[in-house]
């Protein structure tokens, strides 16, 4: 009887292409915050305004250096001036409350605009939840930073403030806003205030 001739299984080699990949080096800080620049002015020149917001949020929340305050005051100029959901505002005004401290003099007004947006503002995102308990964490730390206690007390001190008139507190926080950031703004901020105008008189 004969016997059958054992089957050969080819042994695969490697790919030489395979055997010369290297893993990506890994970038530095002052590296990625070049690379997340670089990209920033790509987006902006595009007037691709959520990526311009995502790279904005990512200067302001990764990097460690001095500059980061400069990409949280036009992160927030950004998405006050888009059509950015609530809660990705009102996270960068938190931002904002926390960096300045609740005693800061704006801080009162960063509260009430972070109410106003999550009363109207993306009233059916999904986070919008977190986005009303962060406002109230928020009203809750100036609250007890300026010793405003009870329902009384609260409605005098907004009133006093004029924390229920927009037309008061958010040139105030623009300006604030805008001497964050200084003479040179890293996005087409002239571009982005052109479109907001068009489509006003569009409308």
């Amino acid at each position: 009887m004969s016997q059958a001739t054992p089957r050969i299984i080819p042994i695969q080699s490697a790919s030489p292409m395979a055997e010369s990949e290297t893993p990506e080096p890994t970038l530095s800080p002052a590296e990625e915050w070049s690379k997340d620049r670089i990209a920033l002015d790509q987006f902006s020149r595009e007037k691709n305004w959520p990526e311009v917001l995502k790279i904005l949020r990512r200067l302001s929340v990764k990097h460690k250096n001095a500059e980061i305050y400069k990409a949280l005051a036009q992160r927030i100029w950004v998405g006050l001036k888009t059509e950015a959901p609530a809660i990705e505002v009102v996270e960068s005004l938190f931002h904002l409350l926390n960096t300045l401290g609740p005693r800061h003099e704006l801080s009162p007004a960063i509260c009430a605009l972070a109410h106003l947006l999550v009363k109207h503002r993306s009233p059916d995102h999904e986070d919008r939840d977190l986005a009303i308990g962060q406002s109230q964490q928020m009203f809750a730390l100036v609250c007890d930073a300026y010793k405003v206690i009870g329902d009384e007390a609260f409605a005098i001190w907004v009133k006093a403030l004029r924390l229920d008139d927009p037309n008061h507190y958010l040139p105030m926080i623009f300006k604030g806003l805008e001497m964050m950031v200084g003479d040179t703004w890293w996005i087409d901020k002239e571009g982005l205030q052109e479109e907001l105008e068009q489509a006003q008189r569009a409308a």
